[in-house]
């Protein structure tokens, strides 16, 4: 009896070991799992602030998602390289996958693994706020792709929109969208229909302003009609700037006359030749004012140029900015020289300035045949002198090879161009 007692006591004991055993390795294995798990999430925690900042950039083509409960759906996407705005994450968040994007219509998220830091985003122009915007909307269809000027693909949606447009082109319409312009091609819009954007209307004309040669006070070197003290010129400056007289650049310009664009009261301003240019162009930049200086490329290089933010250059010819060579005037090459040694001069200049397609003729001369060249040079615009195919002015439908300007003299005042621009 004793003994089957002790057997009994002995087996409990077992049985009680086993199951305590049993326990502890149960909850040794718990503890080892959780600890994985903790061990996961704080990898995961890392690895997603290794990937978190204010600003970053896509690193591939990727998704853009919406919320939905927990649920992160895919309704875009985006294109590699671009840079977003995040909104700021605390500590707390860091497990979530997924970052919110700032600026956007509608409550974007973006998977971490998606995008990398950087420290900036580029600031994109906001030269499109100064446009007069049509008064006219689209409505886009279902699948959209937003397109930048150069036709890259920048984000592919599949919600529809409705935009006011600011760009209006044979194939495309120009939008504001994530606080810059960009494009959705005809092919993916509903309809364009009238709506009330804006009670400003485009500016009927645009005077160009065409200085030549600067010299400071005490610098006897330039004593040419068309030589301008830069006094003076801040004067003109400093009119236009306190006046918030928008000055177009050459595509801006060139959009105007094609009716892609309205603009508020402008002056386009322009610089010939090259020779004493860099101080008025240094004085204009500082201005903030857009401004365009046409070079003879064989003696004078954009490189003077290329700091001033402001400043474009585009082409006078590379070496025909020579006088007596055609008769009539002051004999322009433009007018006669064989057409062979005009292409090749005007694409010398072309290749010095970035294939620039903006000219101006030197001495303000030309004919129809100086024109079928610069068409077949690759040129889409000219410049000339004060009065050009009967107009001072430059108006939505003008010719683009005869531009008028108002040439600037030593004699001209702050109050002359207000005249021009106002009259």
């Amino acid at each position: 009896m004793k003994k089957k007692k002790c057997i009994i006591i002995i087996l409990l004991v077992l049985f009680f070991l086993t199951g305590i055993t049993c326990l502890y390795l149960k909850y040794k294995n718990d503890m080892i799992e959780k600890q994985k798990i903790q061990d996961n999430n704080n990898k995961m925690v890392i690895d997603i602030k290794k990937h978190y900042n204010q600003y970053v950039k896509t690193n591939k083509l990727c998704d853009l998602y919406v919320k939905k409960g927990n649920l992160y759906i895919s309704t875009a996407k985006i294109q590699k390289d671009e840079y977003l705005q995040l909104e700021d994450k605390k500590d707390i968040e860091y497990t979530d996958e997924y970052f919110k994007i700032n600026g956007f219509d509608n409550d974007y998220y973006i998977y971490y693994k998606d995008v990398d830091i950087t420290e900036s985003i580029p600031e994109y122009s906001e030269r499109y706020k100064k446009y007069i915007v049509f008064n006219k909307n689209i409505l886009t269809k279902r699948t959209v792709t937003f397109y930048d000027d150069t036709d890259k693909v920048i984000y592919q949606f599949n919600n529809s929109f409705d935009l006011p447009i600011y760009v209006m082109k044979s194939d495309k319409y120009g939008v504001e969208y994530n606080n810059r312009i960009l494009y959705v091609k005809k092919t993916d819009v509903e309809k364009e229909y009238e709506h009330n954007n804006s009670k400003q209307v485009n500016t009927s004309s645009i005077a160009v302003l065409n200085y030549h040669f600067f010299y400071t006070d005490g610098d006897n070197g330039c004593n040419q009609i068309i030589c301008l003290s830069t006094t003076s010129l801040k004067k003109h400056l400093k009119y236009i700037k306190d006046n918030n007289i928008f000055t177009p650049n050459m595509k801006e310009l060139e959009m105007y006359i094609d009716g892609e664009l309205q603009l508020p009261k402008s002056v386009v301003l322009t610089i010939d030749d090259g020779w004493r240019a860099d101080s008025g162009a240094s004085i204009i930049n500082d201005y903030k004012l857009n401004a365009t200086v046409f070079l003879v490329t064989a003696s004078y290089h954009p490189y003077v140029y290329k700091n001033m933010e402001y400043i474009e250059t585009h082409s006078h010819g590379h070496d025909i900015h020579n006088p007596g060579v055609c008769p009539g005037g002051q004999g322009g090459g433009i007018k006669c020289l064989a057409k062979d040694k005009l292409l090749d001069d005007l694409k010398k200049s072309r290749e010095t300035l970035n294939n620039t397609t903006v000219f101006c003729y030197p001495f303000y001369e030309y004919n129809d045949y100086s024109i079928s060249v610069l068409k077949e040079a690759g040129f889409t615009m000219a410049f000339g002198g004060t009065l050009e195919d009967g107009k001072r002015k430059v108006t939505v439908g003008s010719n683009k090879f005869k531009l008028p300007r108002y040439v600037i003299y030593n004699t001209t005042t702050e109050k002359d161009v207000a005249s021009y621009i106002g009259e």
